[in-house]
């Protein structure tokens, strides 16, 4: 959720029985307006809340261009006032995602593990990297918005599109209207193929039903009472849930979870 507007898109967290107090509420707000303008971001949001043994940790993450992904720059608290900048760690690796140990709260901690590769070393990572690479792994796999909300310019570059007045009611539930938050990694070919009407600078984006497996089965849907209002919740990451109100250009992602990936959704649902 942008900082910008917080007090507009908190409350739709009610939907997914979620909620941020207002006291905390508050405090984000004048936290994270600051340390935008210390930190010279453009665009600045906060992602959520991740819960440890001992503690929690409040998440956000900006960047300080117009591209949302160029130096993008991940943070957290303990308090939602003293922000502390995540650096990206120079050996992580996506095998940390099957660190199963929950987070102690303990920035310094650190876990071990065994790589999968045959005679390899055992790995320690601290629970500060950690911390990174599940915000960057959670971003990448699992939140989504509205086909529309973001658009390639002509320097390449991923921005929010200022033109987004939202999907229709019609639109609002077909699964290939949602894209991934991150750059495109799939080729264009294969992100425009099947589209009756392509928007090439908004159609290039990663779709969410064909990238992440399976397919069609990694996200679950609910509409709120009036039927405008479209939730989706990550089936890998659970916590991580995204919204967007039809007709509109409200849209957004929170999570709070654990900070581990559930493995074992193939296990879970009928394929």
């Amino acid at each position: 959720m942008e900082v910008d507007r917080l007090s507009e898109l908190i409350p739709i967290l009610s939907n997914f029985w979620r909620t941020v107090p207002t006291g905390l509420q508050l405090m984000l707000e004048s936290s994270l307006t600051l340390l935008k303008h210390a930190h010279q971001l453009s665009r600045l949001f906060f992602l959520g809340r991740l819960e440890a043994h001992s503690a929690y940790y409040l998440l956000a993450f900006g960047s300080p261009g117009v591209d949302l992904f160029h130096q993008r720059k991940f943070y957290y608290s303990r308090n939602g006032t003293d922000w502390v900048l995540l650096l990206e760690p120079p050996d992580w690796s996506d095998e940390w995602g099957h660190l199963w140990g929950g987070f102690t709260g303990n920035a310094g901690f650190v876990f071990k593990m065994r790589s999968l590769a045959a005679g390899s070393r055992t790995v320690e990572v601290r629970e500060q990297d950690r911390l990174w690479y599940v915000m960057h792994a959670i971003l990448r796999e699992a939140a989504g918005v509205p086909r529309g909300a973001l658009r390639v310019s002509t320097e390449r570059e991923v921005v929010v599109n200022p033109f987004f007045q939202g999907l229709s009611l019609a639109e609002l539930t077909e699964h290939g209207n949602y894209q991934h938050f991150r750059r495109p990694e799939r080729a264009a070919e294969e992100n425009l193929r099947g589209r009756p009407e392509c928007n090439l600078s908004v159609d290039v984006l990663d779709r969410l039903e064909v990238d992440v497996l399976p397919e069609g089965k990694s996200f679950t849907l609910r509409l709120d009472d009036s039927e405008q209002l479209a939730m989706w919740s990550s089936l890998h990451w659970l916590g991580l849930d995204f919204f967007h109100k039809a007709n509109s250009n409200v849209f957004g992602f929170f999570y709070n979870g654990d900070g581990r990936k559930n493995w074992d959704l193939p296990f879970m649902i009928e394929l």
